[in-house]
């Protein structure tokens, strides 16, 4: 008896297959018989060794668009992270538009923290993936908000993901609602930026309600940009606020804010001009 393998390239030629793959301007038929780019010279058709079918492969060009196609997807899909952030961000009209380029540095000081923002984001994936964040202290009016800003604007620029809030309005609105549904958008953020922090010490319940966002942040090993009118955390006596302390000093740098109060001086210098008006 004959095996039945002797039937199957018979069988082939009876049903020898035509729909071969579309061949596009510049295409070209391979030595192998098979069709090949006319860019890439790579083949964009196989045929399958079972059936004798022909059936469509990526040549190079088509790979090449494919991962360009899938790089662009990426970048909406966090340019709309970045929106979404923004949106949730609870900030005033004048943290949008606290930008480098309205940075004027004055003095030696104000240079030094211009260059400590700058690098922070142009060394931010380093600082990201050590967990290292920074904490701007000092009196009120030294630029610490807008220092904080700077950063959060630049970054969310590149396609970062910022979430920028005060202390005040969060632990005044945010934990109306679910506390870990919070903090789960807390930490979808590349950075979050804790604007104020200490004006809530005053109360025993949110000071909870802080170290649980400090928490949560830490655990999940991602880094902030926090600003506080406190100058000496070592004098603190309470445990809770003590151990919120040690938690964001073990992952910010502390970058003290000194000289005279520039809002004081900025109001000074309008009412001056004001009374030149009115003396004229």
């Amino acid at each position: 008896m004959q095996h039945i393998s002797s039937f199957i390239p018979k069988a082939l030629d009876i049903i020898a297959p035509t729909d071969r793959v579309k061949a596009e301007p510049g295409d070209y038929m391979g030595e192998d018989g098979l069709l090949r780019c006319g860019a890439c010279g790579a083949r964009k058709e196989t045929r399958l060794p079972i059936d004798g079918r022909y059936s469509r492969c990526s040549c190079l060009c088509e790979l090449a668009r494919i991962a360009e196609e899938e790089e662009e997807r990426e970048r909406r899909k966090a340019m709309e992270k970045v929106q979404e952030m923004a949106a949730c961000s609870l900030v005033d009209a004048k943290f949008k538009e606290s930008t480098f380029s309205r940075f004027v540095a004055e003095t030696e000081e104000d240079a030094r923290v211009l260059r400590i923002c700058r690098n922070y984001v142009k060394r931010f994936s380093e600082m990201a993936e050590n967990n290292t964040g920074l904490i701007f202290f000092g009196g009120p009016g030294t630029g610490k908000t807008f220092a904080a800003s700077c950063i959060a604007n630049a970054l969310m620029r590149l396609g970062v993901p910022v979430l920028a809030t005060s202390i005040v309005r969060l632990t005044a609105s945010a934990f109306d609602g679910d506390l870990n549904a919070l903090l789960n958008r807390m930490n979808a953020a590349e950075l979050l930026v804790l604007d104020d922090f200490g004006a809530e010490r005053n109360t025993e319940f949110k000071a909870e309600q802080l170290f649980a966002v400090i928490d949560a942040r830490y655990a999940a090993k991602k880094p902030m940009v926090i600003t506080t009118n406190l100058t000496d955390f070592k004098t603190e006596t309470d445990v809770r606020r003590r151990r919120v302390y040690d938690r964001v000093f073990e992952v910010c740098i502390p970058v003290k804010m000194d000289g005279e109060s520039k809002r004081r001086a900025a109001g000074q210098e309008k009412r001056n001009a004001m009374m030149a008006v009115l003396e004229a």
